[in-house]
């Protein structure tokens, strides 16, 4: 074989065809019988350093498998997010057609950062930004990018709070110690959102952390004295960053209120909407995000709550000038005029000087699936987390932590009779069982030091008879935890 035909044999047409064929086939299979809801554990739970330790052993000693075999193998090994019962992380079961177009553009590989390098990917962005502009109630000088992620989105969108109210250039010039500034969190704000500050050398006390009422949402009416606060510590207060929703209990903060104590001090109004903002397409749950259209920027995950595979997410501002001031660099080889505000070249403003074709994914999901759709979707994820509450409350031996705003529920197990450690300890046995059965899979979180047990009911096919199903399961596994 000369060397020219081995360079182009894995490239064979017919070859892509006969595995692509197969591994359809596979996939297809695969679907079919993840969401009859069998007997699969959800998570086929392995010992991690066991099952590193089996990859490691193929990628050593090679193997003769194939690749339909192979693809067999990964899939037995995964964490089954189709399965009815996967009610644990914020991470979506996609949508089968728009997992194809992810296929397509994993081959093309066109890059999205430089328009020349992916076209149509930018030109979809672009339109999907103007859709949900208008969903938002942005007017035509807002303008948005595309980015790998919340954490991402948010480091973007705080990257140019700090660089507009910033007295200097602070890109160019560094961060100085006479100008600290500072964001308004609670304990309830994302990971990302201190960790970005870090990130930004900002250092732990630029975070200005307003208390969480009992509902663990923004205490609206301490932001004034918190802000005095943290002036005359020297801070300089950029912005407020409010939820739409939390991560661990799904609430949203009011959005209204934060809005007009940011434009009285003349702050820059984040809203970390990752998880929430699929309600812009429902009328019944549209007012947890009344006020929306006066925040600054908005981060949304495609990824999340609409059924797009990740990473895939839209950071939008309402000025949309505003983000191109997330990065000052210049790249004269990239860009033709760095002074330029070219919406389709979109390394100026993203992290990613090679950025995936994410417009194309979610362009794809908004094509062939109407707004009625994801407004069904969306209603009907919300208002089984409400029942589920009511199905917690009509059995004494468990407790909700909070009355759900999303759909995503905390409670745990309390049979009475316990202290809140006993119970921590008990409720993390229980989940640590339920996970190994595979029957479910669900997560946990911590609030105010008491730990509960948190579901997302993100899957499209979760049903009221599946979380009948998960506490009769769970009242019978606690029966063995002392």
């Amino acid at each position: 074989m000369s060397s020219n035909s081995f360079q182009q044999a894995p490239f064979d047409p017919e070859l892509f065809r006969e595995e692509g064929h197969r591994i359809i086939d596979i996939l297809s299979d695969y679907l079919r019988h993840i969401t009859a809801r069998p007997d699969t554990p959800v998570l086929p739970w392995q010992d991690p350093d066991k099952l590193a330790g089996h990859y490691a052993d193929i990628l050593k000693n090679g193997s003769n498998q194939e690749f339909g075999d192979f693809i067999r193998e990964v899939i037995g090994h995964s964490n089954h997010l189709h399965h009815p019962r996967y009610i644990g992380h914020q991470v979506t079961a996609p949508l089968p057609h728009v997992a194809l177009a992810q296929l397509c553009t994993t081959l093309l590989n066109n890059g999205a950062a430089v328009y020349e390098m992916g076209p149509v990917a930018m030109a979809m962005e672009r339109n999907l930004v103007r859709m949900f502009s208008g969903m938002i109630g942005y007017d035509d000088k807002a303008d948005g990018i595309f980015t790998h992620g919340g954490s991402a989105g948010n480091l973007t969108a705080m990257l140019a709070i700090r660089q507009v109210k910033s007295t200097h250039n602070v890109w160019e010039e560094g961060i100085r110690e006479e100008f600290r500034t500072g964001f308004m969190v609670t304990d309830q704000s994302h990971y990302s959102v201190a960790r970005n500050v870090k990130i930004m050398g900002l250092g732990k006390e630029a975070l200005i952390k307003i208390p969480c009422d009992s509902s663990f949402k923004m205490r609206t009416d301490l932001l004034e004295e918190h802000y005095e606060k943290a002036v005359n510590q020297g801070i300089t207060v950029a912005a407020v960053v409010a939820n739409s929703c939390s991560t661990a209990t799904g609430t949203y903060d009011n959005l209204e209120a934060i809005a007009d104590f940011c434009e009285k001090r003349n702050l820059w109004l984040h809203v970390d909407g990752a998880h929430g903002m699929g309600v812009l397409f429902s009328d019944k749950y549209r007012h947890l995000v009344k006020g929306i259209e006066r925040a600054d920027s908005v981060v949304i995950d495609f990824h999340k709550m609409l059924l797009v595979p990740g990473l895939n997410t839209m950071v939008m501002f309402r000025d949309g000038r505003r983000s191109y001031e997330t990065f000052a660099q210049k790249a004269s080889y990239l860009f033709r005029k760095p002074t330029e505000n070219e919406w389709f070249n979109s390394a100026k403003r993203t992290l990613e000087c090679t950025k995936s074709s994410l417009g194309f994914v979610a362009f794809t999901a908004f094509k062939y699936f109407d707004r009625e759709y994801f407004r069904s979707y969306i209603d009907s994820r919300y208002d089984l987390a409400r029942r589920f509450i009511e199905m917690i409350r009509e059995r004494v031996i468990f407790e909700a932590a909070v009355d759900p705003d999303a759909n995503i529920v905390c409670f745990r197990y309390n049979p009475g009779g316990n202290d809140s450690e006993t119970l921590n300890r008990i409720n993390a046995a229980l989940r640590d069982r339920i996970i190994r059965d595979g029957k479910f899979y669900i997560v946990q979180t911590e609030l105010d030091g008491k730990l509960w047990l948190r579901v997302t009911i993100i899957n499209p096919l979760t049903s009221e008879e599946d979380l009948l199903l998960l506490l009769e399961t769970l009242e019978e596994t606690a029966k063995g935890i002392q």
